[in-house]
């Protein structure tokens, strides 16, 4: 019988939230975003995609890592 703790669902950050980390303009994690720089969900459907975009915390770690220069 295993006696590991169950993981709590990774952190989903809200674009607005994400730029405020990065210090950069919204619009640039749009673009990350939609390049594939940087992994996002999309969450619900509709006119307004960007509302329900969700970028896991794991992500900006990963894309700071891969920005990172020598």
């Amino acid at each position: 019988m295993s006696s590991s703790k169950p993981t709590a669902p990774e952190r989903m950050l809200r674009a607005r939230e994400v730029a405020e980390q990065l210090r950069v303009h919204v619009s640039t994690v749009y673009r990350l975003t939609e390049s594939g720089r940087l992994r996002a969900h999309q969450i619900g459907e509709g006119a307004r995609r960007r509302r329900g975009l969700r970028i896991p915390e794991s992500a900006v770690a990963d894309f700071l890592d891969d920005s990172r220069v020598a």
